[in-house]
């Protein structure tokens, strides 16, 4: 979402996001009879090749305008569907750093709250692109990284380390550790073990 306006009087520009489920109509071509009309949905918070085409158009529009510029950033990352790269989303995605890059007047990019920046999204606004016209703001209740929670604990925090983690701070199963050491017969070792599994599963992320 692109628009313009006065903050304190100054004239901006303003670069916002769409969270909502949008259709993009693609409409049948009059030369082919055969062609239908096609809708594509499309997610909120995420750069698709036609936004980030449209992101990349305006800020080339505010810095010939000699505006400044303030982009609330609340991506979640670009497309990486096998269509939107057939789509030239990598390329369009370049030229938001591109525009960046060599923007002349003051940037600044803000997290609102409850927003999130996310994986190819942080790269094409982070602040060393243009360090001398880029400034970064995040609301504290904002979030931001390369990978999301979910994906961020399968690669860097797999199940053994998040099992470690279990037995040295969960209280009960440092009680059933405790118990398993001191059991000598088999078959309560056997219900103890159990407990255990039971209560790692119970709390796994």
């Amino acid at each position: 979402v692109i628009g313009r306006g006065r903050l304190g009087g100054i004239p901006m520009g303003a670069i916002a996001v769409e969270t909502r489920l949008v259709d993009k109509v693609i409409p049948a071509d009059p030369a082919d009879p055969n062609s239908r009309e096609a809708i594509l949905p499309q997610a909120g918070q995420v750069l698709f090749p036609d936004s980030s085409y449209k992101t990349a158009q305006a800020l080339r529009d505010f810095n010939k305008e000699g505006l400044p510029v303030m982009i609330f950033a609340n991506w979640r990352g670009f497309s990486g569907g096998s269509r939107d790269m057939a789509g030239e989303v990598l390329k369009f995605g370049a030229m938001i750093v591109d525009a960046l890059r060599e923007y002349e007047n003051p940037v600044y990019i803000y997290l609102p709250p409850h927003g999130e920046l996310r994986g190819g999204s942080w790269v094409v606004v982070d602040p060393t692109i243009n360090q001398e016209k880029m400034e970064m703001y995040a609301d504290p209740d904002s979030r931001g990284g390369i990978l999301e929670p979910a994906g961020i604990t399968e690669i860097k925090f797999r199940t053994p380390d998040q099992l470690k983690v279990m037995h040295r701070q969960d209280p009960q199963l440092k009680l059933l550790d405790a118990e398993l050491e001191m059991c000598e017969m088999e078959d309560d070792k056997a219900a103890i073990k159990e407990q255990i599994i039971a209560r790692e599963e119970q709390l796994k992320p």
